[in-house]
């Protein structure tokens, strides 16, 4: 049986996540707010079931318990919302004691707050950062 995941966020990374951890199996739910966003999701994948569709905010109670956060092994907070991620990440962590939760943000000054209360943190900035200088060839 695959892995429970919910994810909060369907723009690109999101919706790109869902339908690759969909295609492998695992059980997807996502969270999303605007039904504009929801377009980036493969529409097969929604219509068949594969990735089920939470229309909400990714950090209330209602919208994480719709998706099925009580019994999810992973909570991704992939919004592009540095505060909203943070809250439902630090609820899925602590109110529902989600075993493993990552939290995407754009300001690297929260990751160490994250990251001491148990959450992953991602930085897109940071992310392709890395990759760009990976690139390039010791001056040294």
């Amino acid at each position: 049986d695959g892995v429970n995941v919910v994810i909060m966020g369907s723009g690109r990374i999101g919706a790109r996540i869902a339908s690759s951890l969909a295609t492998d199996g695992h059980v997807v739910s996502i969270i999303e707010p605007s039904r504009t966003q929801v377009m980036n999701l493969p529409r097969a994948q929604v219509d068949s079931g594969e990735i089920r569709l939470v229309v909400g905010d990714g950090s209330s109670s209602v919208s994480m318990l719709d998706a099925g956060i009580e019994d999810a092994d992973v909570f991704l907070a992939l919004s592009g919302d540095d505060a909203l991620n943070g809250l439902a990440a630090q609820k899925a962590k602590t109110v529902y004691r989600t075993r493993r939760v990552v939290c995407r943000v754009k300001d690297e000054g929260l990751r160490e707050l994250y990251t001491s209360l148990g959450i992953t943190v991602t930085s897109p900035t940071t992310l392709v950062s890395d990759v760009i200088l990976q690139t390039v060839p010791d001056i040294a």
